[in-house]
């Protein structure tokens, strides 16, 4: 029977790839001449509103998908995530708006969001009727050798309390996990092919299942996505979205 081993290490290792250059990013130090010398954070974001059509959303006066190297506007719709991008540090006031509403377009959800140096987070802009704002502390850390991180997150409005766990396991990656809430990072063994599902906690019942093969060293953010009641149309239909960080 597979366990999983919740993490207790506080290392931090550089990743490949992406998360290398951003981590190199928040390393290196900028100058300000009021401020002196400090590490800037990085974030990234998620829609998980159902059936959402593209979104803006902001960071002070900063339009967050926005993409400076094309000068396009990214797509913020249902299901889209924005990549981690560099973030000033200290209490950032982020904002969601739809672009059809310009140019009196009131904020969809606001709040704020405290930016500590050299950390990575995600936004995740939730609800259905009533919009919200969400954000998680990314802990990038290295998974052990030969093992992959991963992290739960119901993100279904309307569903009720939810198990996440591996068919054949004999304990749970997430139990009892209401909508909102967050199950931290656990290690899996990597390189194996995994029969995940999603339980109806109260009743037990498996309401969503997929498969998926979690690669060496990579850290993965599973979210349940959708309704849980059905409207008919299949794409608001409960499932499931994989962040790969």
């Amino acid at each position: 029977m597979r366990r999983f081993e919740k993490l207790t290490s506080s290392r931090l290792f550089l990743l490949a790839g992406f998360v290398v250059t951003v981590m190199a990013t928040l390393s290196g130090c900028l100058k300000d001449d009021e401020q002196g010398s400090y590490q800037i954070s990085a974030v990234r974001a998620l829609n998980a509103v159902p059936g959402s059509a593209s979104l803006d959303i902001g960071l002070n006066q900063n339009k967050l998908n926005y993409d400076n190297a094309t000068r396009q506007d990214e797509d913020f719709a249902f299901g889209d995530t924005l990549a981690y991008k560099n973030a000033w540090p200290g209490n950032r006031w982020v904002t969601v708006f739809d672009p059809a509403d310009y140019p009196n377009a009131q904020p969809l959800a606001q709040r704020t969001v405290n930016f500590i140096p050299g950390r990575f987070y995600s936004l995740y802009v939730v609800g259905y009727e009533d919009i919200e704002l969400m954000a998680t502390m990314d802990d990038l850390s290295a998974p052990e050798a030969g093992k992959a991180k991963i992290r739960f997150i119901h993100l279904s409005p309307d569903a009720p309390s939810l198990d996440f766990g591996v068919q054949g396991a004999d304990t749970l990656i997430a139990n009892d996990k209401a909508f909102k809430e967050v199950e931290e990072f656990s290690q899996i063994e990597a390189e194996e092919t995994y029969t995940f599902y999603i339980g109806e906690h109260s009743s037990g019942n498996v309401v969503h299942t997929f498969e998926f093969t979690p690669k060496t060293n990579m850290i993965y953010t599973i979210w349940v996505k959708g309704l849980f009641e059905s409207t008919g149309d299949e794409s608001l239909d409960l499932g499931h979205g994989i962040i790969v960080h």
